[in-house]
């Protein structure tokens, strides 16, 4: 069964946090499947950033390669594939770390905690760079679809629905970026801060 924030708030009232053995080990093994859970998540969200830009970049590639594309009046491309792909490849260093052996039900609550609230700050840097991605990507879309309809590629009104459809975009996108950042990490960070403040008050 698993225990929410006032369960362990109410676990950790006891005299000294003298949390008996199953209480324990339940908090111990939810914090490592929400550590397990959200690294996976972003290996997949990893896998699935490269394939895209593989295929994308491969495409542009193609495009340039059979003359579709004119580098010296199209150069906006270039700048927009290069962000994403800095970006993904700084993302990528992370899981590439290896992960500490998180033995189940053998961490103490504290060191769970601690781990918890240190896998809640890593996703909040994670948020806050792919935030600084979509303020990066603004203009460089704007700069290559301007482009596209300088050489002719794109009408006016092709060109404002592309504007209106990147725009839709990013907006819904930076919407859930946002409800996860202030709804689900900060709140949680919150309750873990403070949990970890009462452990270390009823222990001194």
């Amino acid at each position: 069964m698993k225990m929410n924030f006032n369960e362990m708030q109410h676990a950790w009232n006891s005299p000294r946090n003298n949390l008996p053995a199953e209480p324990r080990q339940k908090l111990a093994r939810q914090f490592t499947r929400q550590m397990i859970r959200r690294r996976r998540f972003q290996s997949l969200w990893l896998i699935n950033t490269f394939v895209w830009l593989t295929v994308i970049t491969v495409l542009a590639i193609r495009m340039v390669a059979v003359g579709q594309t004119t580098p010296s009046q199209e150069w906006g491309l270039f700048p927009l594939l290069i962000g994403p792909w800095a970006f993904a490849f700084h993302f990528l260093r992370r899981p590439l770390k290896p992960a500490e052996p998180v033995a189940r039900g053998e961490l103490s609550v504290a060191d769970s905690m601690r781990a918890a609230l240190a896998s809640n700050r890593a996703s909040q840097r994670h948020l806050k760079l792919v935030g600084v991605l979509f303020v990066v990507m603004i203009p460089l879309l704007a700069l290559a679809m301007q482009q596209l309809h300088a050489v002719g590629k794109v009408s006016a009104r092709e060109l404002t629905s592309m504007a209106a459809l990147f725009t839709g975009a990013l907006l819904l996108s930076g919407a859930g970026i946002a409800a996860r950042y202030f709804g689900r990490l900060l709140p949680q960070q919150k309750q873990l801060h403070a949990l970890l403040a009462e452990m270390v008050d009823e222990t001194a």
